[in-house]
């Protein structure tokens, strides 16, 4: 990286004004959403096979420990990484770019790559001394007896993942960059090529160092695909565009004084989207061995399906939040926002029912193979994954609507308000729900808990830009009736798949030919009576989709 412009003032003033440099002109959003989902499905089918490889080539024993080997690199990654940089980064240096104000950006950039990656570095090491005692405090069910050497090789992966942390949070700066300049390639490629170089990386030392050999291939994957890919990418762009970075240890800076003010509520909370899966956890490694890898397994099929849809979505609008936040033009930030979010329900919530009728047949068609080939593992794992998909169209909208909050410069609402309900609400309902039904009362909760939040974060937004400086309304009723319409056409949708699997009892054959047969039967018939019920109940965005569709066949 090239070093920034000299200034001899070090201190940044975000609101002085200056002559604006525009910004790239952004490709439709539409556009921008459907690369992004590409990619993202890639990263994601890329992370199911990683799955996939390591629970058909490591007994249950290795594989569970694999699982646990992630909470404290997760805690970090998503705190640091993925929430401080997506959220409070990129609205910031967006506001310098467009000002003109580049020397500025790149100081801010500067500052937080030689702070933040100083601070990381501190803190990576600790974990790692005291690995141990950090695991028995998210995991307390690893210090079971009969769990004394699951919990061993848990510690040797966990301190082997912990430094790949620093590439993630690097990489992180460098696609927040890319991302800036609407740029959004190297976003999803980068956890492609992590996933595929941790699975080769993972094979080929299966044989000399055992399951430590997956281990390995994660450090190896974030290094390549989450450090120097987006490194390497942004070195190719237009020569303003081009990183630039000098040495900058500063806490006087406003514009890194403005980033802490908004990224400690998020780095220090408990908000739900964040620790859900660490409650989860927590409760699991208390049950059988095997619980934790099946809950754990059944997300990962959750989330790819919310990583194609909401992620590709919150990534691709978020700069244009963000833009529009920047300007002032709130009634275009909520008209955007409004329609946005509308659009999305009404494609999540269909695909969150036909993964509620496909559950069992995709766990197999995924994860029946080698030492996971068994069916008492494939029918809890579906069951689990069915449980999570209620939720998907909540995890996907609140996603959108908490981006909605940071672009205007808000982290501490949607952070309190999940911390509160995680506290006082989602754990002791964990409690509960694993008391009554194990796991799958944990994947339940985690559904109901993400309703909850996404419910709550809505009206709270709706609320505030009801307010000055803002004063737009957000159409929480038009909102709620896409929610509501789309939801009575899902349920018929749901009904006539159900019905659909029992006429074929026995008539597929028990094996993977038989269950893409399934799929695509039950998959024909729900979406025949959706597409019905849709023009029925007239849902304004199936007119926008069908509009959409017959534009591209006709072009």
């Amino acid at each position: 990286m090239a070093s920034p412009a000299n200034s001899a003032d070090n201190s940044t003033d975000l609101s002085t004004p200056a002559t604006k440099n525009q910004i790239p002109a952004a490709p439709r959003i539409m556009q921008a959403v459907l690369t992004l989902s590409v990619l993202t499905l890639l990263a994601r089918l890329t992370g199911l096979l990683q799955r996939q490889v390591i629970v058909t080539l490591l007994p249950t024993q290795a594989a569970e420990a694999y699982s646990a080997a992630f909470g404290l690199p997760d805690a970090l990654n998503y705190i640091v990484a993925g929430g401080a940089i997506s959220i409070t980064f990129i609205p910031i240096f967006t506001k310098f770019w467009t000002r003109g104000q580049e020397a500025q950006a790149w100081r801010f950039f500067s500052a937080l790559v030689s702070v933040m990656g100083c601070f990381l570095t501190v803190l990576t090491v600790a974990m790692m001394v005291w690995t141990p005692q950090l695991l028995l405090l998210l995991l307390p069910g690893l210090g079971a007896p009969e769990k004394a050497e699951t919990y061993q090789l848990a510690i040797q992966m966990t301190r082997i993942i912990l430094p790949a942390q620093l590439f993630f949070y690097l990489g992180g700066l460098l696609v927040g960059v890319l991302n800036t300049f609407k740029r959004f390639g190297a976003t999803g490629w980068t956890s492609a090529l992590n996933n595929v170089i941790a699975i080769v990386c993972g094979v080929s030392l299966l044989r000399y160092f055992g399951p430590l050999g997956f281990a390995w291939g994660i450090l190896l994957g974030a290094f390549c695909g989450n450090f120097m890919l987006p490194l390497l990418s942004a070195r190719r762009g237009p020569r303003a565009q081009r990183p630039r970075f000098a040495w900058r240890f500063t806490l006087k800076d406003a514009s890194v004084r403005r980033f802490f003010a908004l990224a400690l509520p998020i780095i220090f909370s408990v908000s739900l989207p964040i620790v859900d899966q660490y409650v989860v956890r927590y409760f699991a490694s208390s049950m059988p061995l095997g619980s934790l890898t099946y809950l754990e397994n059944a997300n990962r099929l959750m989330i790819a399906a919310q990583g194609v849809l909401g992620q590709a979505a919150a990534v691709a609008a978020f700069p244009y939040l963000a833009g529009e936040s920047a300007s002032g033009d709130y009634r275009a930030f909520a008209d955007f926002l409004r329609s946005g979010l509308r659009r999305l329900l009404f494609i999540a919530l269909p695909v969150s029912t036909l993964l509620w009728l496909w559950a069992a047949p995709i766990t197999r068609l995924l994860y029946g193979y080698g030492q996971f080939n068994d069916p008492q593992k494939l029918r809890e794992t579906a069951l689990y994954f069915a449980l999570y998909s209620i939720g998907l169209f909540a995890w996907v909208g609140q996603g959108l609507v908490a981006r909605g909050f940071y672009a205007l410069g808000d982290t501490r609402t949607p952070t309190l308000v999940g911390g509160v309900l995680t506290l006082f609400f989602f754990v002791p309902l964990c409690a509960l729900m694993a008391k009554f039904y194990g796991a799958a009362g944990l994947s339940l909760a985690t559904s109901i808990g993400a309703a909850a939040y996404f419910g709550s974060v809505l009206i709270l937004l709706d609320k505030k830009l009801g307010k000055a400086p803002y004063q737009v309304v957000l159409g929480l009723d038009k909102i709620g009736g896409t929610l509501m319409r789309t939801g009575a056409a899902c349920a018929l949708m749901g009904l006539a798949g159900s019905l659909a699997l029992q006429l074929v009892l026995g008539v597929f054959p028990n094996n993977k030919i038989g269950d893409l047969g399934l799929v695509a039967w039950s998959g024909a018939v729900a979406l025949f009576v959706f597409a019905a019920s849709a023009t029925r109940f007239e849902i304004p965005e199936w007119n926008w989709l069908r509009a959409k569709i017959s534009r591209r066949k006709r072009a």
